[in-house]
């Protein structure tokens, strides 16, 4: 009977093995809850007299229960974990949503129960954290720090001017600025540059927390960058005057633009458009007008056409035009010279086609010997372009300047082309170009295909109000076609134009080629120049598509200048500079006093509550009385399969060994 026992229990051991079984064990734990602390680390805490937020929140939290369950961060322009003695109210910048983005990260998957937030709800960087909280797993209590209603204070709220400005023109500041608890009084304000102030005026303050703008106006004399401070005198028992004043920083460029007139000969068009050119006092004129090939009345052609903001042809090129000038003209007009061209009877359609054919906004395809007369047709709307609108008169009035000549020639319209206006002879209005305009890229250039245009200038009685029209519009045409362009083919900034005295001072840089393509492995150095002196060097980092950084780490509070240049293949590609301060930045004291409303919807939009803060840690404590803040039951169910254990499959081979081995000794084998 062992036999047959043994057997029947290997078999049954090896069945059971083949049906796979598991072995499932279920095991329970408790996870402490825990209670994210955000605190304000930034400057703000630090303004409102004797009694400050940051006072304020190092007593609330002296009130919080110590326990583990609650783990402190601060915050600023980052986050950390931090203990309350950590706590200097020092940051730059004020960051809540990426401080809450940074416990979401940091408590993934553990028992966070809720947040607590305190704050005097000053956003200065970041996005809004509204948005955050609606999608926020957990609810974010708040805790306000400060008073709404703040102190007496002045700030100033903007600085608006131009980037770029002209020396020896008029450049306005608008300045706008707040105050509260000073309605009815009076501030002023000074711009300066280097301590030397350039322009004062005084502005009523109004009552209830309004904004008040004046406008400084002062005319810079040097080109270069400039750096100019807008400063409100402060006003006494003022909360803070580290927001009366702003830094702007502006590119002033030489106004004074050369302009070459190339005539194809003396002509009444030649006088009225150089009557009109030489009028202007930011013009410099230089006359060139065709005597014989290769000759002029005035004097030989300029040796550098580059150097010339403009060209002005009055039927050049005519029949005595030089191949060589008209090679020069043409190739400084393709590399960037901006063209104005203006037909007359002694211009060659041939020579031009072949000359300025691929610059022009239009460009003959057949020539006629005879011109017919032609009035001016405005073409589409005349109101969306610069040259039209300032005119001195309705566009629509050029309608009745007298005619001009037109070539009944065929002209192709080049891409880029804005037609402002058409020929109409009678009733008719034909598609002949007449005034255009083209752009492309950074090249600009301009026609009139009409012969006869001194015309416009010389208008009897009952045309009176269009005398000026002829001026006006040439003028449009130079300034729309040298108009100051981003053409620098070198172009570094610094991401701020104040840093505050613990950031890093970072800069962004662009490099581009003659034909405005980035450049990818251009060496860009940077030499920045800080007070007394001091002078620092960095090499910018590629980022790809021509695009540059550097970041040269924390500087010491002053202003500072900095040049870049960049090079490529041994050769200077360009230069750019520019200006950045550095210390304790205005951001922080722009709106001094709490706002309650922003951190009242941060509460409401993730299911939390608004706290005072001087029932802080009543209230933390609450939460755990009240069961909010409680143990999380983790079961862990583990299960193992039996199959997998090789000891099992020898117990059924040893079975089976013993049953063969009975058998063989009693000779049943």
């Amino acid at each position: 009977m062992v036999l047959p026992v043994l057997r029947a229990a290997a078999l049954s051991f090896i069945l059971f093995l083949l049906l796979e079984p598991v072995w499932q064990t279920v095991t329970r734990s408790e996870e402490a809850p825990l209670l994210a602390l955000l605190v304000d680390d930034s400057l703000s805490l630090r303004v409102g007299g004797d009694r400050t937020p940051a006072g304020q929140v190092r007593t609330a939290l002296a009130g919080l229960p110590d326990d583990e369950a609650v783990q402190m961060y601060r915050f600023s322009s980052e986050s950390a974990p931090a203990a309350p003695a950590e706590l200097g109210f020092r940051g730059a910048r004020t960051d809540i949503s990426s401080a809450l983005s940074r416990i979401e990260t940091d408590f993934a998957g553990r028992n966070l129960q809720a947040v607590v937030l305190v704050s005097d709800g000053r956003v200065t960087d970041g996005r809004n954290p509204v948005y955050v909280a609606e999608r926020f797993p957990v609810p974010i209590h708040t805790a306000v720090a400060g008073d709404s209603l703040s102190s007496r204070d002045v700030r100033l709220v903007r600085a608006v001017t131009n980037e770029i400005a002209y020396a020896g023109s008029p450049l306005p500041v608008r300045v706008s600025l707040r105050a509260s608890g000073y309605a009815g009084q009076s501030s002023t304000v000074t711009l300066s540059e280097n301590g030397r102030t350039l322009a004062t005026g005084t502005v009523a303050l109004p009552a209830g927390g309004g904004e008040a703008s004046l406008d400084l106006t002062f005319t810079p004399t040097s080109p270069g960058v400039h750096r100019y401070v807008v400063r409100a005198v402060p006003l006494a028992g003022e909360a803070t005057t580290r927001n009366n004043s702003e830094t702007v920083t502006v590119r002033v460029v030489d106004d004074r633009r050369r302009v070459l007139i190339l005539a194809a000969s003396p002509s009444p068009d030649l006088s009225a458009v150089r009557s009109i050119l030489e009028a202007d006092a930011s013009l410099d004129v230089t006359v060139r007008t065709q005597r014989a090939p290769g000759t002029y009345y005035e004097g030989p052609l300029p040796a550098s056409l580059s150097a010339f903001d403009l060209a002005v042809l009055v039927g050049w090129p005519g029949q005595a035009a030089a191949s060589s000038d008209a090679s020069r003209v043409g190739a400084a007009a393709s590399s960037g010279l901006p063209v104005v061209f203006l037909l007359t009877r002694q211009t060659d359609l041939t020579r031009l086609a072949g000359t300025l054919g691929d610059v022009l906004p239009a460009s003959p395809t057949s020539t006629a010997a005879s011109l017919i007369e032609g009035a001016v047709d405005v073409a589409g709307d005349p109101a969306d372009h610069p040259v039209l609108n300032g005119l001195g008169v309705a566009p629509a009035r050029l309608e009745a300047l007298p005619p001009v000549a037109v070539s009944p020639a065929r002209w192709s319209l080049l891409p880029g082309t804005r037609v402002l206006a058409t020929v109409r002879r009678g009733s008719a209005s034909l598609d002949t170009p007449l005034i255009a305009v083209r752009q492309t890229g950074a090249l600009r250039s301009a026609t009139i295909l009409g012969a006869g245009t001194w015309r416009w200038r010389t208008l009897p009685a009952d045309l009176a109000d269009l005398r000026p029209a002829f001026a006006n519009l040439m003028d449009g045409l130079v300034r729309w076609t040298t108009a100051t362009r981003d053409r620098r083919p070198v172009r570094v900034r610094a991401d701020r134009r104040a840093f505050a005295e613990r950031e890093r001072v970072t800069f962004t840089g662009q490099v581009y080629g003659e034909n405005l393509a980035p450049v990818a492995d251009a060496r860009i150095e940077i030499a920045v120049t800080g007070p007394g002196g001091q002078a620092t060097k960095a090499a910018m980092r590629p980022i790809g598509s021509g695009r540059y950084v550097a970041d040269i780490g924390a500087q010491p509070p002053g202003a500072y200048r900095f040049s870049a240049t960049a090079t490529a293949d041994g050769s200077t590609l360009g230069t750019d500079a520019g200006t950045f301060s550095v210390g304790q930045t205005a951001a922080e004291f722009r709106a001094p006093g709490a706002d309650p409303s922003l951190m009242r919807q941060v509460a409401l939009r993730s299911g939390g509550r608004v706290v005072p803060l001087d029932s802080l840690g009543a209230f933390v404590r609450g939460l755990r009385a009240s069961g909010s803040l409680a143990p999380r039951v983790l079961t862990r169910d583990d299960a193992f399969p039996i199959l997998a254990l090789p000891w099992l499959l020898g117990i059924a081979l040893a079975l089976l060994t013993v049953e063969w081995v009975l058998r063989k000794r009693a000779g049943l084998v």
